[in-house]
């Protein structure tokens, strides 16, 4: 991918999983990517519901986080709401709690991220997250079941 120019309005990015939120709607998960899977960067636009607890966790790739619209309390009782830039290196641990109104970021990572595959980025256009993980599930123990085949 290196050198390799990419230009794309958000309208184009392709839904992990989600829809357009309508006027007066509350905000639901939802999760656009633009980027290059295999080599990075990966870029996303990010909404999380009002009130949602994300565990401490951690990725192998560093991480930039510009809060849009709504915010979080990370886990050091920071709040983080819109015009934050927050930068994890890898292997950071953190976790928050989204916000009263939710939360819409920007998040990069200039890498490719482990532990993930294709299958957790088929799109799916229209489904909540727990329609997206349940059929994300579903791809895992079929691609589990084909190489025990193999």
């Amino acid at each position: 991918m290196a050198g390799k120019r990419m230009v794309a309005h958000i309208d184009e990015a392709p839904w992990r999983y989600g829809r357009t939120r309508n006027e007066g709607e509350e905000r639901e998960e939802t999760w656009r990517f633009f980027g290059d899977f295999e080599e990075g960067p990966w870029v996303s636009i990010i909404e999380r519901p009002a009130g949602l607890l994300v565990k401490p966790h951690s990725h192998n790739a560093d991480e930039f986080v510009y809060i849009i619209e709504g915010g979080f309390t990370l886990d050091d009782g920071r709040w983080c709401g819109p015009g934050t830039m927050l930068y994890f290196p890898a292997n950071h641990l953190y976790g928050f709690r989204v916000g009263d109104d939710g939360v819409k970021w920007l998040m990069t990572r200039p890498n490719a991220v482990t532990g993930e595959s294709q299958l957790d980025w088929v799109e799916n256009k229209e489904a909540n997250f727990e329609e997206w993980f349940a059929d994300y599930r579903k791809r895992q123990a079929e691609a589990k079941q084909a190489l025990a085949l193999d």
